[in-house]
């Protein structure tokens, strides 16, 4: 996809009325590259991230073979059964849902701070839904989408282990830092980006 298409989807996502880190979400993108994007900044300025167009396994039957492929990787990772699945708002939702079937366990959802940024300088905090299962002394997998910095995936960390339970590992289907571990914990992806 061209900068500039990734720029006119960055406004009209922001006409809708998301937020930086909504509009970050949605493109796949860091928070950092969806604010450029919206700023249009010069020519020259270097883009520090790479855009992952998803849309090809928003196909139900797609997205659960590669759940399939996702929680055979957690299974042969984790000594434990997982007790829970947690989801990151908003991308890697879809995607926790067939994993948490394939694991045959509940399903949770988290909303990181990067969602409920509102406005300069302040944040609120991430939450779970109080909708899904709770990770209070529960055996847990994180599950998103794509991670760019490790940060969104290291707050869940911290969340859950807040509510004293224990994460066995994280998965997402891209990588795009190379990652093998955050805060200790295994990262399982099916794809990593490796820049040369």
């Amino acid at each position: 996809m061209k900068v500039d298409d990734l720029i006119e989807r960055a406004r009209k996502l922001k006409e809708k009325g998301l937020t930086i880190g909504e509009i970050a979400s949605e493109l796949n993108v860091s928070r950092e590259t969806a604010m450029w994007l919206l700023a249009k900044v010069r020519e020259d300025k270097v883009i520090s991230d790479v855009y992952v167009d998803l849309r090809a396994i928003s196909n139900p039957y797609r997205m659960r073979n590669i759940a399939n492929a996702m929680a055979d990787m957690i299974y042969e990772t984790v000594d434990k059964n997982p007790d829970v699945v947690v989801g990151i708002a908003t991308s890697g939702i879809p995607i926790a849902t067939f994993v948490a079937e394939a694991l045959d366990a509940d399903l949770s959802m988290y909303y990181p701070k990067k969602l409920k940024w509102e406005g300069e300088g302040s944040r609120v905090g991430g939450v779970f839904s109080e909708n899904f299962a709770k990770v209070d002394e529960k055996n847990c997998v994180i599950v998103d989408n794509v991670i760019t910095t490790g940060n969104t995936i290291r707050e869940t960390i911290e969340q859950v282990k807040n509510r004293k339970g224990s994460v066995l590992c994280s998965a997402v289907i891209i990588d795009k830092r190379g990652l093998s571990e955050i805060e200790g914990i295994p990262l399982l992806s099916l794809f990593k980006i490796v820049r040369i």
